[in-house]
C-alpha cells in the first residue's frame, strides 16, 4: 500500500503541476507590430502566430486572434501589423484597432524600423511606453507581451536595435514595478532567432518563426503563472474582427466552457463515492486528468484529506 502511495502522490504532484500551466480563460491576442509580425520571410506568411497558436492549443489554451488585416494560411489569422511602420505609426494603428476589438493580451515587436538607417533612437523608449500605456486604457484589464527586437545582419542597424532593446527593458522594469500587466520577452536570448535564422539579413525565416512562437509562448506562461489575464472585455462573438472566420474558437470556447460546468457540478458526486463506494486509493488512482485539470482545488484538498 506504501508503494501505490507514492505513485499516487507522484501522479498527483505531476498532474497538478500541468493543470496550473493553462487557463480556462480565452485569449483574444492581438498581434501587433511591422512586416515581422505580419509574416514577411516565412513561406505561409503565418509569422510565429500559427507556431503559437498551435503551442498554446497543445497546452489547452483557446486563442483567437483579432486585428484589422489577415495574413496566413490559417484560418485564424488576423494580425494588426503594417510593413515598414515605425514605433510612431504602430502605436497610431493601435490606437484605432484596440478599442475597436478589446484584445485581453497584445504582443508587442516594434522598432525594427525605427532602426533601418543606423544610428540611435533615444525616444524609442518614451514612444513605446505612450504606445503601452494607450493600450491598457483603451482595453482596460489587458496585459501586454512586449518583446526585445530580433537580430539584424547589418552591423550599423543591430547595433541600433541593441540600443533599443536597453530601453524597452528599462520600460519593462518601471511598468512591472507600477503594476502593470506586462511581461518581457528576449528575442535576443539564447532561445531567440540568430542570424543565420534570417530569411534576408531582417525577417525570420520559417525556422525562425519557430524560435519567435517558443519565446513568445514562455511569456504566454508567465501571464497564466502570474494570473495576470483577465476576461476579454466583451463576449467573443460580439467583437468587431475583420474577418467572420476565426478558426473554430468561438466553438472551441464553448466546449471548454460546458466541461468547466460539469467539473464544478462534480465534487459532491466525487466526494460521496470517496465515502462510500471504493477505496481511496483506486478512487483517486481512477480519476480522469482531465478531470483534474477541470477542478485543480477539489483534487487537491482530496488527496490531502485521504493521503
Amino acid at each position: 500500500m506504501r508503494a501505490w502511495r507514492v505513485f499516487l502522490n507522484v501522479f498527483v504532484l505531476s498532474s497538478v503541476a500541468g493543470a496550473l500551466n493553462t487557463t480556462s480563460t480565452p485569449f483574444r491576442a492581438m498581434a501587433l507590430g511591422a512586416s515581422v509580425t505580419f509574416g514577411v520571410g516565412s513561406t505561409t506568411g503565418n509569422s510565429y502566430r500559427k507556431n503559437l497558436q498551435d503551442l498554446m492549443t497543445a497546452s489547452n489554451m483557446t486563442i483567437e486572434y483579432v486585428g484589422t488585416k489577415n495574413n496566413g494560411d490559417f484560418a485564424n489569422n488576423a494580425v494588426e501589423a503594417t510593413n515598414g511602420f515605425v514605433i510612431s505609426q504602430i502605436a497610431a494603428a493601435a490606437q484605432t484597432a484596440v478599442p475597436k476589438l478589446l484584445p485581453n493580451l497584445v504582443l508587442i515587436d516594434a522598432g525594427t524600423n525605427n532602426c533601418n538607417s543606423g544610428g540611435t533612437v533615444p525616444d524609442a523608449g518614451a514612444n513605446m511606453t505612450n504606445m503601452i500605456n494607450h493600450v491598457f486604457a483603451q482595453s482596460p484589464g489587458s496585459t501586454v507581451i512586449l518583446t526585445t527586437i530580433l537580430v539584424n545582419s547589418v552591423a550599423k542597424q543591430d547595433a541600433c536595435r541593441v540600443d533599443e532593446n536597453k530601453q524597452i527593458a528599462t520600460l519593462a522594469v518601471s511598468m512591472q514595478a507600477a503594476g502593470k500587466k506586462l511581461v518581457l520577452v528576449d528575442m535576443r536570448g539564447p532561445d531567440g532567432p540568430l542570424v543565420t535564422d534570417l530569411a534576408d539579413g531582417r525577417h525570420p525565416n520559417d525556422a525562425g518563426y519557430v524560435k519567435m512562437a517558443n519565446v513568445w509562448f514562455g511569456g504566454v506562461q508567465e501571464v497564466v503563472a502570474k494570473g495576470l489575464l483577465s476576461p476579454p472585455a466583451n463576449a467573443p462573438s460580439s467583437a468587431a474582427n475583420s474577418t467572420s472566420s476565426n478558426n473554430g474558437t468561438m466553438a472551441s470556447s464553448a466546449t471548454k466552457d460546458d466541461s468547466a460546468k460539469v467539473a464544478a457540478s462534480s465534487p459532491v458526486m466525487m466526494m460521496s463515492l470517496a465515502s462510500s463506494v471504493m477505496p481511496t486509493s483506486v478512487l483517486i488512482l481512477g480519476i480522469d486528468i482531465a478531470f483534474i485539470r477541470g477542478y485543480v482545488p477539489f483534487f487537491a484538498l482530496l488527496v490531502f484529506l485521504v493521503l
